[in-house]
């Protein structure tokens, strides 16, 4: 029994002492808590053996990146809210005709909503590839991996977000 609470307290501790070095070195990796948003691109431009991205390149598609970003609403769409809000209240009204109404207004602006996403990370996908392919990066990745795999590498670098609130 002494040998089996010896043990337990001891992976107890080994666990708490590896939690703690978690902390400190900013969860994984080591970074400190910055995380480099191109390292998955990194990666596959190294097992593509492409040129390594140059601190210019690295630094275009970052801001690429950051405008892209930032040109995101940060709040929920109000029209879209006021129709939502409409829908509802139709509902609990019963009323067909104003619920249709109001799932119309929804569609639509939904759909100029995702118009609005989809030309904006066309732009920045675009701009993207085509840093890569000035730099030489590009026909090594599409040779290694399939375009498809190449794309949404480049789009996974605009992460999440979107238009519009509640999805």
């Amino acid at each position: 029994m002494k040998t089996q609470m010896k043990t337990f307290a001891m992976m107890v501790g080994l666990l708490a002492m590896s939690a703690m070095m978690a902390l400190a070195q900013g969860g994984r990796g080591g970074s400190g808590g910055t995380r480099d948003p191109l390292a998955g691109l990194k990666r596959a431009i190294t097992q593509a053996e492409a040129p390594a991205l140059t601190a210019t390149q690295e630094t275009a598609i970052n801001a690429l990146i950051t405008a892209y970003r930032d040109a995101l609403p940060d709040e929920a769409d109000a029209a879209l809210e006021t129709a939502r809000d409409a829908y509802e209240a139709a509902l609990l009204a019963g009323n067909q005709t104003a619920a249709n109404t109001a799932a119309d207004q929804i569609a639509a602006r939904q759909a100029v909503l995702s118009a609005a996403r989809l030309k904006a990370s066309a732009k920045l996908t675009l701009d993207i590839l085509a840093n890569l392919r000035t730099g030489g990066q590009l026909t090594a990745l599409n040779t290694k991996f399939t375009a498809e795999r190449v794309l949404s590498l480049v789009r996974s670098l605009a992460g999440g977000g979107g238009f519009g609130g509640r999805d």
